[in-house]
Protein backbone atom coordinates (compact mmCIF):
# COMPACT_ATOMS: atom_id res chain seq x y z
CA UNK A 1 0.00 0.00 0.00
CA UNK A 2 1.42 3.35 -0.97
CA UNK A 3 1.71 5.58 2.08
CA UNK A 4 4.08 8.36 0.99
CA UNK A 5 1.59 11.18 0.74
CA UNK A 6 2.75 14.76 0.68
CA UNK A 7 2.02 18.11 -0.94
CA UNK A 8 -1.37 16.99 -2.09
CA UNK A 9 -2.58 19.00 -5.11
CA UNK A 10 -6.33 18.80 -5.30
CA UNK A 11 -7.38 16.77 -8.30
CA UNK A 12 -10.80 15.73 -7.22
CA UNK A 13 -14.10 17.32 -7.86
CA UNK A 14 -15.56 17.94 -4.44
CA UNK A 15 -19.25 17.39 -3.88
CA UNK A 16 -20.68 17.76 -0.44
CA UNK A 17 -24.28 18.05 0.60
CA UNK A 18 -25.67 21.34 1.85
CA UNK A 19 -29.01 22.75 2.76
CA UNK A 20 -31.17 23.70 -0.18
CA UNK A 21 -32.78 27.11 -0.45
CA UNK A 22 -36.44 27.98 -0.60
CA UNK A 23 -38.54 29.86 -3.14
CA UNK A 24 -37.41 33.30 -1.93
CA UNK A 25 -33.75 32.40 -2.43
CA UNK A 26 -34.51 30.98 -5.87
CA UNK A 27 -36.20 34.21 -6.90
CA UNK A 28 -33.29 36.27 -5.61
CA UNK A 29 -30.80 34.14 -7.53
CA UNK A 30 -32.74 34.01 -10.78
CA UNK A 31 -30.97 36.12 -13.45
CA UNK A 32 -32.55 37.80 -16.43
CA UNK A 33 -32.11 35.21 -19.13
CA UNK A 34 -30.30 36.16 -22.31
CA UNK A 35 -28.57 34.54 -25.24
CA UNK A 36 -28.11 30.79 -25.00
CA UNK A 37 -30.09 30.42 -21.79
CA UNK A 38 -33.08 32.25 -23.24
CA UNK A 39 -32.92 30.12 -26.38
CA UNK A 40 -32.94 26.98 -24.25
CA UNK A 41 -35.97 28.09 -22.29
CA UNK A 42 -37.84 29.04 -25.48
CA UNK A 43 -37.19 25.57 -26.89
CA UNK A 44 -38.28 23.95 -23.63
CA UNK A 45 -41.46 26.03 -23.40
CA UNK A 46 -42.30 25.23 -27.02
CA UNK A 47 -41.83 21.52 -26.35
CA UNK A 48 -44.01 21.63 -23.23
CA UNK A 49 -46.67 23.84 -24.74
CA UNK A 50 -46.46 26.08 -21.70
CA UNK A 51 -44.07 27.90 -19.41
CA UNK A 52 -41.45 25.91 -17.45
CA UNK A 53 -40.22 27.12 -14.06
CA UNK A 54 -36.46 26.83 -13.87
CA UNK A 55 -35.06 25.02 -10.82
CA UNK A 56 -31.79 26.07 -9.20
CA UNK A 57 -29.57 23.41 -7.59
CA UNK A 58 -27.93 24.15 -4.24
CA UNK A 59 -24.42 22.92 -5.11
CA UNK A 60 -22.31 21.06 -7.64
CA UNK A 61 -20.60 21.90 -10.93
CA UNK A 62 -23.62 23.81 -12.16
CA UNK A 63 -25.21 26.41 -9.89
CA UNK A 64 -27.81 27.38 -12.48
CA UNK A 65 -30.63 25.34 -14.07
CA UNK A 66 -28.54 25.08 -17.24
CA UNK A 67 -25.67 22.65 -17.79
CA UNK A 68 -23.57 22.14 -20.91
CA UNK A 69 -21.41 19.16 -21.82
CA UNK A 70 -20.83 16.44 -24.36
CA UNK A 71 -23.26 13.98 -22.80
CA UNK A 72 -23.15 11.42 -25.63
CA UNK A 73 -19.49 11.75 -26.66
CA UNK A 74 -20.20 12.85 -30.25
CA UNK A 75 -17.90 15.86 -30.05
CA UNK A 76 -20.72 18.42 -29.75
CA UNK A 77 -21.96 19.89 -26.50
CA UNK A 78 -25.55 19.27 -25.52
CA UNK A 79 -27.50 21.04 -22.79
CA UNK A 80 -29.40 19.89 -19.72
CA UNK A 81 -32.07 21.91 -17.94
CA UNK A 82 -33.74 21.50 -14.55
CA UNK A 83 -37.34 22.64 -14.42
CA UNK A 84 -40.83 22.11 -13.00
CA UNK A 85 -44.22 22.56 -14.59
CA UNK A 86 -47.53 23.50 -13.06
CA UNK A 87 -49.29 20.54 -14.64
CA UNK A 88 -46.97 17.66 -13.72
CA UNK A 89 -46.76 17.72 -9.94
CA UNK A 90 -43.99 19.18 -7.78
CA UNK A 91 -41.06 16.96 -8.80
CA UNK A 92 -38.16 18.39 -10.75
CA UNK A 93 -37.69 17.30 -14.37
CA UNK A 94 -34.43 17.04 -16.32
CA UNK A 95 -34.43 17.78 -20.05
CA UNK A 96 -31.60 17.12 -22.51
CA UNK A 97 -31.50 19.42 -25.53
CA UNK A 98 -29.55 19.06 -28.77
CA UNK A 99 -28.21 22.08 -30.68
CA UNK A 100 -30.13 22.82 -33.86
CA UNK A 101 -29.23 25.28 -36.57
CA UNK A 102 -27.25 28.42 -35.87
CA UNK A 103 -28.54 29.29 -32.39
CA UNK A 104 -31.45 26.94 -31.87
CA UNK A 105 -32.12 24.01 -29.58
CA UNK A 106 -34.57 21.11 -29.57
CA UNK A 107 -35.64 18.93 -26.67
CA UNK A 108 -34.45 15.36 -27.17
CA UNK A 109 -35.39 13.66 -23.89
CA UNK A 110 -36.96 14.46 -20.54
CA UNK A 111 -37.11 12.49 -17.29
CA UNK A 112 -38.85 13.10 -13.97
CA UNK A 113 -36.62 13.47 -10.91
CA UNK A 114 -37.19 12.02 -7.47
CA UNK A 115 -38.23 15.10 -5.48
CA UNK A 116 -38.98 18.80 -5.68
CA UNK A 117 -35.48 19.92 -4.62
CA UNK A 118 -32.08 19.45 -6.29
CA UNK A 119 -29.22 19.45 -3.80
CA UNK A 120 -26.42 18.97 -6.32
CA UNK A 121 -26.09 19.04 -10.12
CA UNK A 122 -22.85 17.93 -11.77
CA UNK A 123 -21.29 15.94 -14.61
CA UNK A 124 -18.33 13.57 -14.85
CA UNK A 125 -16.58 11.12 -17.19
CA UNK A 126 -17.71 7.93 -15.52
CA UNK A 127 -17.91 5.50 -18.49
CA UNK A 128 -15.24 6.79 -20.87
CA UNK A 129 -13.10 9.80 -21.73
CA UNK A 130 -15.50 11.25 -24.31
CA UNK A 131 -19.04 11.13 -22.94
CA UNK A 132 -20.16 12.73 -19.69
CA UNK A 133 -22.77 11.44 -17.30
CA UNK A 134 -25.09 13.76 -15.38
CA UNK A 135 -25.39 13.47 -11.59
CA UNK A 136 -28.33 14.87 -9.66
CA UNK A 137 -28.78 14.68 -5.91
CA UNK A 138 -32.38 15.07 -4.82
CA UNK A 139 -33.51 16.00 -1.31
CA UNK A 140 -36.93 15.60 0.25
CA UNK A 141 -38.67 17.53 3.00
CA UNK A 142 -38.42 14.40 5.17
CA UNK A 143 -34.63 14.51 4.99
CA UNK A 144 -34.18 11.60 2.57
CA UNK A 145 -31.56 12.09 -0.12
CA UNK A 146 -31.36 10.29 -3.47
CA UNK A 147 -28.51 10.21 -5.97
CA UNK A 148 -29.24 9.55 -9.64
CA UNK A 149 -26.66 9.15 -12.41
CA UNK A 150 -28.09 9.68 -15.90
CA UNK A 151 -26.60 8.56 -19.20
CA UNK A 152 -27.54 10.04 -22.57
CA UNK A 153 -26.56 8.16 -25.75
CA UNK A 154 -27.91 10.62 -28.30
CA UNK A 155 -31.35 9.05 -28.40
CA UNK A 156 -32.33 7.92 -24.90
CA UNK A 157 -31.81 9.31 -21.41
CA UNK A 158 -31.47 6.43 -18.97
CA UNK A 159 -30.79 6.00 -15.27
CA UNK A 160 -27.68 3.92 -14.57
CA UNK A 161 -27.47 4.51 -10.79
CA UNK A 162 -30.26 5.43 -8.37
CA UNK A 163 -29.50 5.15 -4.64
CA UNK A 164 -30.25 6.70 -1.30
CA UNK A 165 -27.14 8.46 -0.02
CA UNK A 166 -25.89 10.79 2.67
CA UNK A 167 -22.73 12.24 1.02
CA UNK A 168 -20.73 11.70 -2.16
CA UNK A 169 -17.46 12.71 -3.81
CA UNK A 170 -15.98 12.29 -7.29
CA UNK A 171 -12.34 11.63 -8.15
CA UNK A 172 -9.94 9.31 -9.94
CA UNK A 173 -9.47 7.02 -6.96
CA UNK A 174 -8.56 3.93 -8.98
CA UNK A 175 -5.92 5.69 -11.08
CA UNK A 176 -7.47 5.08 -14.50
CA UNK A 177 -6.55 8.57 -15.62
CA UNK A 178 -9.30 9.14 -18.18
CA UNK A 179 -12.39 8.48 -16.05
CA UNK A 180 -13.59 9.39 -12.59
CA UNK A 181 -14.88 7.24 -9.79
CA UNK A 182 -17.71 7.94 -7.41
CA UNK A 183 -17.63 7.26 -3.66
CA UNK A 184 -20.97 7.37 -1.89
CA UNK A 185 -21.66 7.27 1.84
CA UNK A 186 -24.81 5.22 2.30
CA UNK A 187 -27.36 6.09 5.00
CA UNK A 188 -26.74 4.41 8.34
CA UNK A 189 -29.66 2.05 8.95
CA UNK A 190 -28.26 -0.56 11.34
CA UNK A 191 -28.52 -0.51 15.13
CA UNK A 192 -24.72 -0.67 15.39
CA UNK A 193 -24.18 2.47 13.33
CA UNK A 194 -20.99 2.91 11.35
CA UNK A 195 -20.58 4.30 7.84
CA UNK A 196 -20.68 2.25 4.65
CA UNK A 197 -18.73 3.66 1.72
CA UNK A 198 -19.57 2.43 -1.76
CA UNK A 199 -17.01 2.74 -4.56
CA UNK A 200 -18.50 2.90 -8.05
CA UNK A 201 -16.11 2.75 -10.97
CA UNK A 202 -15.73 1.81 -14.63
CA UNK A 203 -15.26 -1.95 -14.92
CA UNK A 204 -14.73 -3.14 -18.50
CA UNK A 205 -16.80 -0.30 -19.94
CA UNK A 206 -19.60 -0.56 -17.37
CA UNK A 207 -19.98 1.94 -14.54
CA UNK A 208 -21.11 -0.02 -11.50
CA UNK A 209 -20.62 -0.71 -7.81
CA UNK A 210 -17.19 -2.20 -7.21
CA UNK A 211 -16.66 -2.24 -3.42
CA UNK A 212 -18.36 -1.49 -0.14
CA UNK A 213 -16.29 -0.63 2.93
CA UNK A 214 -17.73 -0.57 6.43
CA UNK A 215 -16.08 1.78 8.93
CA UNK A 216 -16.64 2.69 12.56
CA UNK A 217 -19.31 0.20 13.52
CA UNK A 218 -20.33 0.94 17.09
CA UNK A 219 -18.56 4.32 16.96
CA UNK A 220 -19.82 6.35 14.00
CA UNK A 221 -23.45 7.35 13.70
CA UNK A 222 -23.29 8.78 10.19
CA UNK A 223 -21.27 10.63 7.56
CA UNK A 224 -21.17 14.43 7.66
CA UNK A 225 -18.98 15.10 4.59
CA UNK A 226 -16.53 13.53 2.11
CA UNK A 227 -13.44 15.28 0.72
CA UNK A 228 -10.86 14.03 -1.79
CA UNK A 229 -7.20 14.84 -2.54
CA UNK A 230 -4.26 13.38 -4.45
CA UNK A 231 -0.80 12.42 -3.24
CA UNK A 232 2.54 13.08 -4.84
CA UNK A 233 2.66 9.43 -5.99
CA UNK A 234 -0.78 9.90 -7.63
CA UNK A 235 -2.50 7.85 -4.92
CA UNK A 236 -5.76 9.57 -4.07
CA UNK A 237 -7.00 9.77 -0.52
CA UNK A 238 -10.37 10.41 1.04
CA UNK A 239 -11.10 12.37 4.22
CA UNK A 240 -14.43 11.48 5.80
CA UNK A 241 -15.98 13.65 8.51
CA UNK A 242 -18.19 11.44 10.67
CA UNK A 243 -20.73 11.87 13.43
CA UNK A 244 -19.62 10.22 16.65
CA UNK A 245 -22.66 11.38 18.58
CA UNK A 246 -25.46 13.90 18.37
CA UNK A 247 -23.09 16.85 18.86
CA UNK A 248 -19.60 15.58 18.04
CA UNK A 249 -17.57 15.09 14.87
CA UNK A 250 -14.36 13.25 14.08
CA UNK A 251 -12.51 12.35 10.89
CA UNK A 252 -11.24 9.24 9.15
CA UNK A 253 -8.91 8.77 6.17
CA UNK A 254 -9.27 6.19 3.41
CA UNK A 255 -6.77 5.37 0.65
CA UNK A 256 -7.10 3.37 -2.53
CA UNK A 257 -4.57 0.53 -2.46
CA UNK A 258 -3.33 -0.10 -5.98
CA UNK A 259 -2.00 -3.54 -5.08
CA UNK A 260 -5.27 -4.94 -3.76
CA UNK A 261 -7.52 -2.75 -5.89
CA UNK A 262 -9.63 -1.66 -2.92
CA UNK A 263 -10.21 1.27 -0.61
CA UNK A 264 -8.91 0.72 2.91
CA UNK A 265 -8.38 2.80 6.07
CA UNK A 266 -5.18 4.81 6.39
CA UNK A 267 -3.41 5.25 9.72
CA UNK A 268 -1.13 8.33 9.74
CA UNK A 269 2.29 7.78 11.27
CA UNK A 270 2.59 8.94 14.86
CA UNK A 271 -1.18 9.09 15.43
CA UNK A 272 -2.41 6.35 17.73
CA UNK A 273 -6.12 7.03 17.32
CA UNK A 274 -7.09 9.40 14.50
CA UNK A 275 -10.75 9.54 15.47
CA UNK A 276 -9.98 10.48 19.08
CA UNK A 277 -7.35 13.00 17.96
CA UNK A 278 -9.80 14.75 15.63
CA UNK A 279 -12.90 14.71 17.84
CA UNK A 280 -14.53 18.13 17.95
CA UNK A 281 -17.61 19.68 19.49
CA UNK A 282 -18.21 22.48 17.01
CA UNK A 283 -19.99 20.43 14.39
CA UNK A 284 -19.79 23.16 11.76
CA UNK A 285 -16.03 22.51 11.55
CA UNK A 286 -15.70 20.29 8.49
CA UNK A 287 -12.41 19.33 6.85
CA UNK A 288 -11.32 21.44 3.89
CA UNK A 289 -8.29 22.81 2.07
CA UNK A 290 -7.82 25.65 4.53
CA UNK A 291 -4.83 27.34 2.86
CA UNK A 292 -5.44 26.57 -0.80
CA UNK A 293 -2.36 24.36 -1.24
CA UNK A 294 -4.32 21.31 -2.38
CA UNK A 295 -4.24 19.27 0.83
CA UNK A 296 -7.34 18.34 2.78
CA UNK A 297 -6.88 19.67 6.30
CA UNK A 298 -8.73 18.34 9.35
CA UNK A 299 -9.66 20.83 12.10
CA UNK A 300 -8.59 19.88 15.63
CA UNK A 301 -9.76 21.83 18.68
CA UNK A 302 -6.85 22.43 21.08
CA UNK A 303 -6.82 23.66 24.69
CA UNK A 304 -3.14 24.64 24.77
CA UNK A 305 -3.32 27.42 22.19
CA UNK A 306 -3.30 30.23 24.72
CA UNK A 307 -5.70 32.15 26.94
CA UNK A 308 -9.19 33.28 26.02
CA UNK A 309 -10.45 35.88 28.46
CA UNK A 310 -14.21 36.05 29.13
CA UNK A 311 -16.44 36.64 27.24
CA UNK A 312 -14.22 35.61 24.30
CA UNK A 313 -14.06 32.06 25.63
CA UNK A 314 -17.75 31.70 24.71
CA UNK A 315 -17.31 32.36 20.98
CA UNK A 316 -13.63 31.73 20.18
CA UNK A 317 -11.48 28.62 20.26
CA UNK A 318 -7.98 27.72 19.19
CA UNK A 319 -7.66 25.39 16.22
CA UNK A 320 -4.90 23.39 14.60
CA UNK A 321 -5.57 22.21 11.05
CA UNK A 322 -3.79 18.94 10.27
CA UNK A 323 -3.35 17.40 6.83
CA UNK A 324 -1.95 14.12 8.28
CA UNK A 325 -0.54 13.34 4.85
CA UNK A 326 3.17 14.03 5.02
CA UNK A 327 5.73 11.28 5.39
CA UNK A 328 6.67 12.55 8.85
CA UNK A 329 3.11 12.91 10.12
CA UNK A 330 0.88 15.94 10.54
CA UNK A 331 1.54 19.36 9.04
CA UNK A 332 -0.05 21.88 11.42
CA UNK A 333 -1.62 25.27 10.85
CA UNK A 334 -2.45 27.18 14.02
CA UNK A 335 -5.12 29.83 14.44
CA UNK A 336 -8.37 31.03 16.00
CA UNK A 337 -11.94 30.13 15.09
CA UNK A 338 -14.72 32.66 15.66
CA UNK A 339 -17.83 30.49 16.04
CA UNK A 340 -20.18 33.47 16.22
CA UNK A 341 -19.14 34.80 12.82
CA UNK A 342 -17.88 31.46 11.42
CA UNK A 343 -14.41 32.46 10.23
CA UNK A 344 -10.88 31.22 10.85
CA UNK A 345 -7.92 33.55 11.47
CA UNK A 346 -4.43 32.02 11.05
CA UNK A 347 -1.76 32.95 13.56
CA UNK A 348 2.00 32.33 13.46
CA UNK A 349 2.94 28.94 14.94
CA UNK A 350 5.28 30.78 17.30
CA UNK A 351 2.20 32.20 19.04
CA UNK A 352 0.90 28.71 19.85
CA UNK A 353 0.61 28.58 23.66
CA UNK A 354 1.81 32.14 24.24
CA UNK A 355 -1.07 34.32 23.11
CA UNK A 356 -3.93 35.97 25.01
CA UNK A 357 -7.17 37.12 23.37
CA UNK A 358 -9.54 39.61 25.00
CA UNK A 359 -12.47 41.72 23.89
CA UNK A 360 -11.84 45.09 22.27
CA UNK A 361 -13.27 48.41 23.35
CA UNK A 362 -16.93 48.54 22.40
CA UNK A 363 -17.26 44.75 22.15
CA UNK A 364 -17.25 44.62 18.34
CA UNK A 365 -14.32 42.19 18.19
CA UNK A 366 -11.15 41.09 19.94
CA UNK A 367 -7.49 41.84 20.53
CA UNK A 368 -4.61 39.41 20.02
CA UNK A 369 -2.08 40.09 22.79
CA UNK A 370 1.02 38.56 24.32
CA UNK A 371 0.54 36.11 27.19
CA UNK A 372 1.15 38.82 29.83
CA UNK A 373 -1.54 41.05 28.29
CA UNK A 374 1.02 43.84 28.06
CA UNK A 375 1.31 44.12 24.31
CA UNK A 376 -1.41 44.17 21.62
CA UNK A 377 -0.45 42.66 18.27
CA UNK A 378 -3.64 43.13 16.27
CA UNK A 379 -7.33 43.90 16.51
CA UNK A 380 -10.10 42.01 14.72
CA UNK A 381 -13.64 43.35 14.56
CA UNK A 382 -16.96 42.77 12.76
CA UNK A 383 -18.93 45.97 12.21
CA UNK A 384 -21.55 47.63 10.06
CA UNK A 385 -19.52 49.16 7.20
CA UNK A 386 -21.86 52.16 7.08
CA UNK A 387 -21.32 52.92 10.75
CA UNK A 388 -18.93 55.55 12.04
CA UNK A 389 -16.15 55.24 14.60
CA UNK A 390 -16.32 57.38 17.75
CA UNK A 391 -15.56 61.05 17.24
CA UNK A 392 -11.85 61.73 17.34
CA UNK A 393 -10.81 58.17 16.48
CA UNK A 394 -7.77 58.01 14.20
CA UNK A 395 -7.53 54.23 13.99
CA UNK A 396 -7.35 52.81 10.47
CA UNK A 397 -8.83 49.38 9.76
CA UNK A 398 -8.35 47.19 6.70
CA UNK A 399 -11.34 45.40 5.21
CA UNK A 400 -10.74 41.64 5.24
CA UNK A 401 -14.06 40.20 4.08
CA UNK A 402 -17.81 40.68 4.11
CA UNK A 403 -19.84 38.53 6.51
CA UNK A 404 -23.45 38.99 5.50
CA UNK A 405 -24.27 42.67 5.81
CA UNK A 406 -21.31 43.27 8.11
CA UNK A 407 -17.61 43.71 7.43
CA UNK A 408 -14.66 41.88 8.94
CA UNK A 409 -11.87 44.37 9.58
CA UNK A 410 -8.37 44.22 11.07
CA UNK A 411 -5.51 46.48 12.06
CA UNK A 412 -1.96 45.79 13.18
CA UNK A 413 -1.04 47.45 16.48
CA UNK A 414 2.42 46.04 17.24
CA UNK A 415 4.40 44.31 14.47
CA UNK A 416 5.01 40.59 14.98
CA UNK A 417 6.94 38.33 12.61
CA UNK A 418 4.52 36.32 10.49
CA UNK A 419 1.47 38.43 11.38
CA UNK A 420 0.59 41.25 9.01
CA UNK A 421 -2.42 42.70 7.25
CA UNK A 422 -1.33 40.75 4.18
CA UNK A 423 -1.20 37.43 6.05
CA UNK A 424 -4.57 38.12 7.68
CA UNK A 425 -6.16 39.07 4.35
CA UNK A 426 -4.80 36.06 2.47
CA UNK A 427 -5.18 33.53 5.28
CA UNK A 428 -8.58 34.34 6.82
CA UNK A 429 -11.23 31.86 5.70
CA UNK A 430 -14.99 32.22 5.91
CA UNK A 431 -15.91 28.66 6.78
CA UNK A 432 -19.44 28.93 5.49
CA UNK A 433 -18.08 29.33 1.94
CA UNK A 434 -16.06 27.02 -0.31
Amino acid sequence: MRRTLAALPLAALLLTGCAFGGDVETLLRAPQLSGQSAALQRALNSYLGGSATLKYPASGDFLSPFAFGDWDGDGTNEAAVLYTTGTAGSNVFLAVLEPEGEDGWRVSQTVEGLSSEVETFSAAHLRDATSQQILAGYGSAQGDRYLVVYEYDGAALTTIISNRYSEMVLGDFTGKGDTQDLVVALPTDTEYGGVTLQLLTNVEGEFRSYQTLNLGEGTYTGCAALHAGQGRDDAMYLVMDVWTGANTLASDIVLYDGETGFLQPYHPPGVANLQRSTQRYHTELLSRDIDGNGTIDIPVEVDDGGTLQPPMDKSLLFLVWEDYATVDGANSKFGVYDSQNNFYLPLPESMHGSVLIRTNQGGSGWLVCDSENSKIYCEIRVVDPTGEDPAGSTLVYQRIANIGSQQLQARIVTPYYGLSIESITSGTVLLGQE
